[in-house]
């Protein structure tokens, strides 16, 4: 075939051969005929014909860019074996975590080296749904509010377009910047994270504390030849992650500082350079007003999110591309969201949903007048343990009791204390720890967090895997925790407050509990979403008193999922 070169024709002479380009033709099948059309475009291939000629030429041209390495060890495998077939075909697709395939294009945008060898480390060939839809749409330079459930890719979604352009620009000019605010430290280091490696280096700058914005900061490690962050004096932040509050106290001081980290002119210039901003878990940065007591009752002052927002928005004279980000979007929100951006309410941001017949259908109207949360996957198993009241002590012995029973086997846990419950998380660690709890309790925001904004991008890199965009070896090698065969760890247990733990990820969590109610069925949904992700089975337990488990129970119709009640001889067999 001409479009294959000589190559694919040596390789097509044997019968072989044949057999594993017809597994790829298969893969590409499963795709719409136009993302293939879009594939072919970026590879500079002929984009006519039909859906199979396509597939095949596709095919073809996979066959071309593998590496000798790769025919050597496909050398003599029978391809007749249908489980020999799986295997080929998703190493070819995944690529070897040591010699990994380096991906040139990704949901319709072509990549740069740093980010194709990080989602190829990863292994991740195939977008989520939200990031087929959104990703094409957002390098086009339209703003979007994505919406879709905890762990479906959101983040990435909202990154590798904006990271992508940082690699054509040139580095000693470059007149734009992006902003992208978070709720909390600990998300945003997160996000910072994975924007470090899939960024130029020396452009991702995490604002975990006021500073000023317009220095050059502290210089960072390098992070080698696949993105990342190095020492390099001549390329200056241009990526710019923190709490919508710490954000703000950078530029206009809190009030109790003599002057604003950032002096205003450069303060202005800052704000006027701002080509993307990113709200992520959005429904936390504004003040949505849920019902017309809301509106007559709470006369809040603006949040910090909201104040930035709107003052981009002047600056940029509306120019600057608004994106935001949650599992919980409804017309509130999209209410507020307008009135901080200084537009009517049907010129807010389209709402885009990571639906598998709307990524396949770009025809389809995605904003509907009557968006409702995003509920809960159907991996995720919701059960409730009650005890005799809410008092903290009945709820924390009931947490201790399931704790020492799944205790039986190696267990990943977070344990989420709810507004509602009242103890400070130290003080249920210490309580815990006096219980003599296995494995030891521990902070997840002491884990997570550290001196120095490099050292906490680093953490918390390794806790969510974000140097492959993928699994996590942080946990690996522990002395004090069990280890598999393979010197992986299996266990931890790790606490925190329902204010801090949306958005965080933590690769192969098994089991969230929960001690007390969630402040709200759109609240549950935030925790329940720290497991069960891209797929994956998990379990969430609430240690209720019998009244709030009943409370849980009316929930069930609004978050479309059952909740069912569980004894502690039950929990060992979970």
């Amino acid at each position: 075939t001409s479009s294959a070169g000589g190559e694919s024709s040596e390789v097509s002479s044997s019968p072989e051969w044949n057999d594993e380009g017809e597994l790829l033709k298969q893969k590409y099948l499963l795709q719409p005929a136009n993302s293939l059309k879009e594939e072919l475009k970026l590879r500079n291939l002929k984009s006519s014909g039909r859906k199979p000629d396509l597939a095949k030429r596709l095919a073809e041209d996979d066959l071309k860019r593998q590496t000798e390495k790769s025919l050597v060890e496909l050398d003599g495998v029978d391809l007749d074996d249908d489980s020999l077939k799986k295997e080929w075909l998703e190493s070819v697709v995944a690529g070897d975590r040591n010699d990994h395939l380096i991906l040139s294009t990704f949901a319709g945008i072509k990549l740069s080296e740093a980010a194709g060898s990080a989602l190829g480390r990863a292994g991740f060939t195939k977008p989520t749904p939200i990031q087929s839809v959104a990703i094409s749409a957002l390098a086009k330079g339209g703003s979007l509010v994505l919406h879709a459930e905890t762990g479906s890719g959101k983040s990435l979604a909202y990154l590798l377009p904006i990271t992508e352009k940082f690699w054509s620009f040139p580095s000693k000019k470059q007149e734009y910047r992006a902003l992208i605010l978070t709720p909390t430290r600990e998300l945003a280091a997160q996000v910072a994270g994975i924007a470090a490696v899939l960024a130029p280096p020396g452009t991702v700058r995490l604002v975990a504390n006021p500073t000023n914005l317009m220095s050059d900061g502290v210089k960072d490690r390098g992070e080698g030849k696949y993105g990342g962050r190095t020492s390099s004096g001549d390329v200056r932040p241009m990526i710019f992650v923190g709490s919508a509050k710490a954000v703000m106290h950078s530029l206009y001081g809190d009030g109790r500082m003599p002057a604003s980290p950032t002096p205003k002119p450069e303060a202005m210039a800052f704000l006027q350079s701002v080509r993307w901003l990113v709200m992520d878990e959005v429904d936390r940065l504004l003040n949505v007003k849920k019902s017309r007591s809301d509106k007559v009752k709470k006369k809040i002052h603006e949040k910090p999110a909201a104040v930035l927002a709107a003052a981009i928005q002047r600056s940029t004279l509306g120019k600057s591309q608004m994106i935001a980000a949650s599992a919980t979007v409804g017309r509130p929100l999209k209410r507020e969201l307008a009135r901080v951006m200084g537009v009517l309410p049907h010129e807010c941001p389209r709402v885009v949903r990571g639906e598998e017949e709307m990524a396949q259908d770009s025809s389809v109207e995605l904003d509907e007048q009557h968006t409702r949360a995003v509920t809960i996957p159907d991996t995720v198993e919701n059960l409730i343990f009650t005890v005799e009241d809410a008092s903290e002590g009945k709820l924390l012995t009931g947490a201790y009791k399931l704790i020492q029973q799944l205790g039986t086997k190696p267990r990943r846990i977070l344990l989420v204390l709810s507004r509602s419950f009242g103890m400070n998380t130290q003080n249920a660690i210490g309580a815990l720890k006096h219980f003599k709890v296995k494995p030891e309790p521990k902070s997840l925001l002491d884990v997570l967090e550290a001196d120095g904004t490099d050292q906490m991008i680093e953490i918390h890199r390794q806790v969510s895997g974000s140097s492959g965009v993928g699994e996590s070896t942080y946990f690996d090698n522990k002395e004090s925790e069990t280890t598999d065969e393979g010197g992986q760890t299996q266990e931890y247990l790790l606490i925190t407050g329902e204010d801090t733990v949306r958005g965080l990820h933590l690769d192969g969590l098994d089991i969230v509990i929960v001690v007390g109610r969630p402040n709200g069925p759109d609240e549950y949904t935030h925790i329940a979403g720290r497991t069960g992700r891209a797929g994956r089975s998990g379990k969430v337990i609430n240690v209720v008193s019998q009244e709030n488990g009943a409370a849980l129970k009316s929930w069930e119709k609004m978050l479309n999922c059952p909740f069912t009640k569980i004894d502690l001889e039950d929990v060992a067999g979970l």
